[in-house]
């Protein structure tokens, strides 16, 4: 799916370079592809994104943990609404006959993997897409790297992707959320910055 993206997103002459993408950077857009479809939403957002850069050990989480930014209060202020549901599945009425969705859609997610009750909710191969503002932190992310003369996209430059979408929802929600945005930016910049070469100090 990344892949795919990048390669439509260099066809369409958004000027970006070939890049590599760290396994954890990976790991972290596989990790918000499954929070969205644990949301029930068939578009990765960027706030999804902070949920799987929070997931995977590296400079965003890092970065993220000593701005005092919990799992939690990412979740309690996760916007909702239309796609927020599970397709296919009316947890009120479930609920009207004893059913509890969210008891399980846990249960099913420990046993099958996050998103399996939504992936069963969904048969056929699996549709989940980039929204706009996920889009903009992948580039945004590739951008980062080619500013800091680097060749690998680490989950710090997908942080930074996130930060820059000033009105996007990843922003919206780290400001609930009480982050001091400029600080967080600081921090990860600080964590992936260019390193001095060795041949000249």
């Amino acid at each position: 799916m990344l892949d795919k993206f990048l390669t439509s997103a260099r066809r369409a002459g958004a000027g970006l370079g070939r890049h590599d993408f760290h396994p954890a950077a990976r790991q972290a857009v596989l990790a918000a592809r499954n929070e969205a479809s644990r949301a029930g939403q068939r578009q990765i957002r960027s706030e999804h994104f902070l949920l799987g850069l929070m997931e995977v050990p590296g400079p965003a989480a890092s970065t993220l943990e000593a701005g005092g930014i919990q799992v939690a209060d990412v979740r309690r202020h996760m916007p909702t609404g239309a796609g927020a549901a599970s397709a296919g599945l009316d947890s009120e009425a479930l609920a009207s006959i004893g059913i509890d969705l969210d008891t399980i859609r846990r249960a099913t997610d420990a046993a099958f993997g996050p998103g399996a009750l939504d992936r069963a909710a969904r048969p056929g191969h699996d549709r989940t897409t980039f929204a706009d503002d996920a889009k903009q932190v992948i580039i945004g992310a590739v951008r980062s790297a080619e500013t800091l003369g680097q060749r690998q996209i680490s989950t710090g430059h997908l942080l930074l992707g996130a930060l820059e979408q000033e009105q996007g929802g990843a922003v919206t929600v780290l400001t609930q959320a009480g982050a001091d945005i400029p600080a967080l930016r600081a921090d990860v910049l600080s964590r992936i910055g260019p390193r001095p070469d060795p041949a000249t100090g």
